[in-house]
């Protein structure tokens, strides 16, 4: 066989392969794979619903592309294959390309610190570089935590540069701990600016959106401009759909706008190299180390994990009305991407979108003959407690006595309240998100909400009351012994007063309410000595001076810890009446 009768019959199988995978090559083979995709998404195939973008493709080609729902209810517009989205936290992963490749053009060093590019970023003990933010491991503290704390500085990206500015301390020694981080991101798009003179949007426009042919692709703001087929973001309510405000659009951590069709584009990048190199895209998909020498699962803008045997790399995105994920299987040569435009977080009790689930099910699909087969076998150890055990009524007294404070895990900081808000029983994270998850009774102890059931263990002699976190078989995985201290109202009095934050650039009052402390409007309750637990707040510590005397307190979330208040003045006791804004900027 002469070397064109070779070419032309590689190129004939190429296209027949091809065909055999497009949805749309046959009707008979359009209606199969339908039949197996549509039932994914049969909870928004609605007329009033908002939706998903999907796509897939495989060795550089889209083999299937659709739309469910509506890109706007208020116009009624179908989401289609052509639908642009808001990307929310997949945006990183465009910014870590973007760095590195100026970094590869000499333009800028991973190895810079955050300083040559921030002039009044504030003495802190330990160097940040370029690279520390990248992997997530600065140690920075969250620029949304921060900026929740002293909402007056404003939320601007501006804003937000400032308040990360003036941080003189870090959660971690850069390096030593893996951290998720907005904020750093936020840093890498101005950093980018700042060397190469183009803004992040400018950037990847010249270097990756118009080499990669991704005609609708950009970043928001940056300038302004509107797609005729652009999905608004939606809130689930207890009846309908709440319309949210656009997305400010900070250039870095979030801010980039695509439709399926060109998020695939740049996938298939990974594999056909067109832009950078392949050394710069290995980096991005290499787990980062910690000083400690244990690796992480995550690499520059990707998370490494695997499914059904299979590597893969994600990178997904959520805020509100927003929920995105992109999957690249690289041995596959495959990409799967879903952009929907609702919340995919779980608020009061209503729950919305996983991507996860969807892209994990797309890919039992188009993937099927290259993954693990799937385990038939279900033991008691696996099998899911809530989809087998129907929800009981409890009455009131039933609950109150398994409501109260709790710790998750052995960080004294990290305190859980299981009480009844809006009259359901839920829990409430003060450390964490502030997250509050709804749970579902289904036996006396029992209780299940997304994602884990617990098991309440009431007390016994020697043993305080404590919930566990249980798995199929009713195995306990991790216990959350109760948290109980009482402070005097007598010596509450010693902790009012009025502190000062210069990291924050904020006036705090500590005041007396009936028998209780107030932190701004936030009401605070003991839970070991000089330290309390209140919404929004945190975990709250009270340091003392030399005569005993308590001279300062520092808030502490898991995303930004041990922000300094230094007592200016003391307060008056405040009536039951009174009120407290969040924060007083000065």
């Amino acid at each position: 066989m002469t070397e064109a009768m070779t070419a032309h019959r590689a190129l004939a199988i190429a296209l027949v392969t091809a065909c055999l995978l497009v949805a749309s090559c046959g009707s008979s083979r359009e209606a199969s794979v339908a039949a197996k995709v549509d039932p994914l998404f049969a909870t928004w195939t609605r007329p009033d619903s908002p939706g998903c973008g999907i796509g897939v493709s495989r060795n550089g080609v889209l083999i299937f592309e659709r739309g469910y729902g509506l890109a706007n209810l208020e116009r009624r517009a179908p989401i289609t294959a052509s639908t642009v989205f808001h990307l929310a936290s997949i945006t990183k992963s465009f910014t870590a390309m973007s760095v590195l490749l100026a970094a590869e053009r000499g333009v800028l060093s991973l190895d810079d610190e955050v300083s040559k590019y921030v002039p009044d970023w504030s003495a802190r003990v330990h160097k940040v570089t370029i690279r520390h933010l990248l992997t997530h491991t600065s140690g920075v503290r969250d620029a949304y935590v921060l900026q929740g704390w002293a909402p007056n500085n404003g939320n601007t990206t501006d804003a937000f540069l400032k308040i990360l500015a003036r941080q003189r301390g870090l959660n971690f020694a850069p390096g030593a701990e893996y951290q998720y981080n907005n904020g750093g991101y936020l840093l890498l798009g101005t950093i980018l600016a700042r060397a190469s003179g183009h803004t992040l949007g400018a950037f990847a426009d010249a270097n990756i959106f118009k080499p990669l042919g991704m005609t609708g692709a950009w970043f928001n703001g940056d300038p302004v401009r509107a797609a005729p087929d652009h999905a608004s973001g939606y809130s689930p309510q207890e009846k309908g759909w709440r319309l949210v405000p656009e997305s400010s659009g900070y250039a870095g951590n979030a801010g980039m706008m695509s439709s399926v069709r060109d998020l695939l584009l740049w996938a298939n990048n990974f594999a056909d190299v067109r832009v950078g190199t392949p050394t710069l895209l290995a980096s991005m998909q290499t787990a980062s180390v910690l000083t400690s020498g244990q690796a992480t699962q995550s690499g520059m803008g990707f998370g490494i994990s695997n499914y059904r045997g299979a590597r893969t790399f994600r990178t997904s995105g959520g805020d509100r009305g927003v929920a995105t994920e992109l999957v690249l299987f690289p041995d596959q040569k495959a990409a799967i991407a879903v952009l929907c435009n609702m919340d995919s977080v779980v608020m009061g009790g209503l729950a919305t979108v996983n991507p996860d689930d969807l892209t994990n099910g797309l890919a039992n699909v188009f993937l099927e003959d290259v993954l693990e087969k799937r385990s038939t076998v279900v033991t008691a150890a696996s099998a899911p407690i809530a989809s087998t055990s129907a929800p009981v009524q409890l009455s009131p007294d039933d609950v109150a006595g398994k409501s109260g404070l709790y710790r998750l895990g052995p960080d004294e900081n990290h305190i859980v309240s299981m009480s009844v808000r809006d009259g359901r029983f839920g829990v409430w994270d003060y450390y964490g998100d502030n997250y509050h998850l709804l749970m579902t009774p289904i036996s006396a102890n029992r209780f299940t909400l997304p994602g884990a059931t617990l098991e309440f263990s009431p007390a016994e002699a020697g043993r305080a009351r404590a919930w566990h976190i249980v798995d199929g078989g009713g195995q306990r995985l991790l216990e959350l012994p109760s948290v109980t201290f009482d402070v005097p109202k007598a010596e509450l009095g010693a902790f009012a007063g009025a502190y000062r934050s210069e990291e924050l650039d904020v006036v705090y009052t500590v005041s007396m309410r009936d028998s209780s402390l107030v932190l701004q409007s936030s009401t605070l309750y003991p839970v070991s000595k000089d330290a309390f637990v209140g919404d929004y707040m945190g975990a709250v510590r009270f340091f003392r001076d030399q005569r005993g005397l308590v001279s300062g307190f520092t808030l502490n979330r898991q995303a930004a810890r041990g922000v300094r208040f230094e007592r200016v003045a003391p307060t008056p006791r405040v009536s039951s009446a009174g009120s407290s804004p969040l924060a007083q900027a000065r």
